[in-house]
């Protein structure tokens, strides 16, 4: 390099690096929550036995129709209050909604899933969030057997263009009793088969956006 041509300095603190277009997925592990999750079992599995499943995601098991939280029980008001407040917290980390009025209508359905059952991939059109309440997990089993929830990245482009192979295109959450999980409704999600002897027992909801009126 001759004398008179300069080293063009890289400084790394000039550089602006953002992340854009992300997903927001959202976990919370209730307490105290032992009493609530003990009456919604039983409502559940009496339900079970007298109403037909319904069938859309699910490959077996059991998934009632979406009228959950007009069943009668304090636990369920109790769980309703809940994903409320989950989903009020959440949109408040969404920084263009802080000046929006607005209500959400959350309506929900109950699972069970039993040794080899699973739910296909979907997602939940015509709503804003979607989320679960994992009242019984069922059995404490390895990862590779205790049906894992797992969301899938809506940008496929990136598994074969951006590094491919190396970043994921899905990611998984292990179920707990008394875990919320929330996330867009849009976002496409299935639940791996689960093996345990134990049935799984879950609320899933979706709550649709609505502006107040001024």
């Amino acid at each position: 390099m001759s004398d008179n041509k300069k080293i063009i300095d890289f400084d790394e603190k000039k550089l602006k690096y953002e992340n854009v277009f992300s997903i927001p997925i959202v976990q919370y592990q209730t307490t105290n929550t032992e009493e609530m999750n003990k009456e919604l079992k039983e409502i559940i599995l009496k339900k079970e036995k007298e109403i037909p499943t319904t069938s859309k995601s699910n490959q077996g098991g059991w998934q009632s129709e979406g009228d959950f939280f007009r069943w009668e029980g304090e636990s369920i008001e109790k769980l309703y209050n809940l994903f409320l407040k989950l989903i009020e917290s959440s949109t408040k980390k969404l920084e263009f909604v802080q000046t929006i009025p607005m209500d959400f209508h959350i309506y929900g359905w109950a699972n069970v899933n039993r040794n080899g059952h699973s739910n296909i991939a979907h997602i939940h059109p015509m709503s804003t969030w979607s989320g679960t309440y994992y009242v019984d997990a069922g059995d404490e089993l390895d990862e590779n057997k205790c049906g894992l929830f797992e969301a899938f990245s809506p940008n496929l482009p990136h598994l074969t263009a951006f590094f491919p192979g190396l970043l994921p295109g899905e990611h998984l959450i292990k179920p707990k009793t008394g875990l919320m999980n929330l996330f867009p409704s849009y976002l496409r999600h299935g639940v791996r088969t689960y093996y345990g002897d134990s049935p799984r027992i879950c609320v899933a909801i979706n709550a649709n956006m609505k502006i107040k009126a001024p």
